[in-house]
């Protein structure tokens, strides 16, 4: 998040606005996942930059499922209870929504996430011209994990 939308986020929270399920972060992929950002969400929505994902991220992502890491939204629960390599930052996510403006990284995050053990499928991919005249393709995929 730029630190002009977090300003943004936060003014409208000042202003009343229900902003009860929503977090503003100002960090990396990986800083905030880390600090437990995806704890207990089911949908997580990645939209990098044209490098693509943070290789910690994608990591993360095809980490298999940790079936006996507790529930928690709660970072510091899991940092008590289990070797940091250990947590799966993302072990609830059953839903990616990426985002991307640049076909090769996408392609290359793609291939590693279905190539992973962790049972994620590409359920739909879509391209968008935004921008008329030029050959830059924005793209839409959700991919779901079987769990």
């Amino acid at each position: 998040v730029l630190a002009a939308s977090a300003s943004s986020a936060n003014n409208n929270y000042r202003h009343g606005k229900d902003t009860s399920k929503a977090t503003y972060l100002i960090a990396s992929a990986a800083d905030a996942l880390k600090q437990g950002q995806a704890l207990g969400a089911q949908v997580l929505v990645v939209d990098p930059p044209r490098r693509g994902m943070e290789v910690e991220v994608v990591n993360e992502l095809c980490k298999p499922i940790n079936r006996h890491q507790p529930y928690t939204e709660d970072p510091m629960f899991l940092a008590v209870q289990e070797d940091d390599t250990k947590v799966n930052w993302v072990n609830d996510v059953t839903r990616l929504i990426y985002v991307s403006c640049s076909f090769d990284s996408f392609a290359r995050d793609c291939e590693q996430l279905l190539n992973s053990p962790t049972g994620w499928m590409l359920k739909s991919a879509t391209g968008y011209i935004l921008f008329p005249g030029s050959d830059h393709l924005e793209t839409v995929a959700i991919f779901e994990r079987r769990v």
